[in-house]
């Protein structure tokens, strides 16, 4: 493993308590220990995914196990730990305050005295090596904390193939801003290269991937729970997500996002630690955007309207609540005398923000069954 990043694997069946700690600490012990990335009296970021308001059994956001654990651990080490995200939506205290009660993350706050993060103001990186993101408005919080710890959730997802480590960076981006960012980099590929820029740019201490639960199908928020029984985490966030990746039976330039960082030669040569890998594959995951790469969508934005895929309402569960109206960047979404949402093909740029957003996942991708040969 000499010269090799560091992906430590762990076998962890549940959520209870006792076997997300062992997990953890194992996985902190097992790339040199959390020493190397916390120092007493150092403020650390925990930055959790937490995409929206849901319960931790719907799999949609990081386990408050998970979260507490890696407190703990951070608490352990003399650290202070400030958990945060910015969910989609309105950046606001009310929705904010929804979300931590929601998702768990409150409880974990009373449980081990760590804090939510409630700063609401915005910080701005310049970031020179950007490759299409020179400056980045982001989390004020970070200007308060020395080092970050990315807690990504590993689910299947409509845009990138799959949400990992890097992509779960993207919630540093404020509230609507990240409408205004899917706006301005339309391609898939360059809206991966952005989500790297941030990655590079924040520069992560340590990512975690809590993959006990993931999600399946339609994700990140409309798919189904699924047991993968793990947890990893190591010092380089892209070796995490391609292990990830491998986890459920992808190969790493299938996930956008990794395809980027390999373009730019930043995944570097890696090693599981801990547990066996193979054991653990599911290669029968469902991920109905498998063969998605950013060259393919290029291809299939050349495409007639007819043939390219595109969201659908099914307005089997939609209550006119609007959400999709307002997450949409390119404006393609309005509702009918019924309130009944409807999309505008046209101008659909296919980011999938409806579907990632819809609180009643009545939002589905539909695409020409001449795409699944595309792998």
């Amino acid at each position: 493993m000499e010269n090799k990043a560091i992906v430590a694997l762990k076998a962890c069946p549940s959520y209870e308590a006792e076997d997300v700690q062992a997990a953890i600490d194992s996985i902190f012990a097992l790339c040199g220990g959390i020493e190397r990335i916390v120092k007493p009296g150092q403020r650390i970021l925990v930055k959790v995914n937490l995409l929206m308001k849901r319960k931790p059994e719907q799999a949609t956001t990081t386990h408050p196990a998970v979260a507490a654990a890696i407190v703990r651990a951070v608490q352990r080490a003399g650290g202070i730990p400030i958990l945060a995200d910015s969910p989609g939506g309105p950046y606001t205290r009310g929705m904010l305050a929804g979300v931590y009660e929601t998702c768990g993350m409150r409880a974990v706050a009373e449980e081990t005295g760590c804090s939510l993060n409630d700063d609401f103001s915005t910080t701005t990186r310049f970031y020179e090596e950007g490759c299409v993101a020179k400056h980045l408005d982001l989390l004020g919080v970070l200007e308060q904390v020395d080092a970050v710890i990315t807690v990504g959730k590993l689910k299947t997802h409509g845009l990138s193939t799959m949400t990992g480590c890097v992509k779960n960076l993207y919630g540093l981006v404020p509230g609507t801003l990240k409408v205004e960012y899917h706006a301005r980099y339309q391609d898939v590929g360059l809206f991966s290269d952005m989500l790297v820029d941030i990655c590079e740019c924040v520069k992560p201490s340590f990512s975690i991937l809590d993959a006990v639960v993931g999600m399946e199908g339609e994700g990140p928020s409309g798919g189904r729970p699924r047991q993968i029984g793990a947890l990893l985490g190591g010092m380089n966030p892209h070796a995490v997500d391609a292990v990830g990746a491998q986890l459920i039976g992808l190969r790493p330039e299938q996930v956008t996002t990794l395809e980027a960082a390999m373009k730019r030669g930043i995944v570097p040569p890696y090693a599981v630690a801990g547990d066996a890998l193979e054991p653990m594959i599911l290669s029968d995951f469902d991920i109905p955007m498998k063969y998605r790469r950013a060259s393919w969508v290029r291809l299939v934005n050349k495409l007639p309207q007819a043939l390219r895929p595109r969201p659908v309402f099914t307005h089997r569960k939609c209550d006119g609540c609007g959400t999709c109206v307002r997450a949409c960047p390119a404006k393609a979404i309005g509702m009918d005398d019924n309130r009944r949402p409807h999309v505008d093909v046209k101008k659909c740029i296919r980011c999938y923000c409806c579907q990632e957003l819809c609180p009643k996942t009545d939002v589905e991708v539909k695409r020409n069954p001449i795409f699944a040969l595309l792998k």
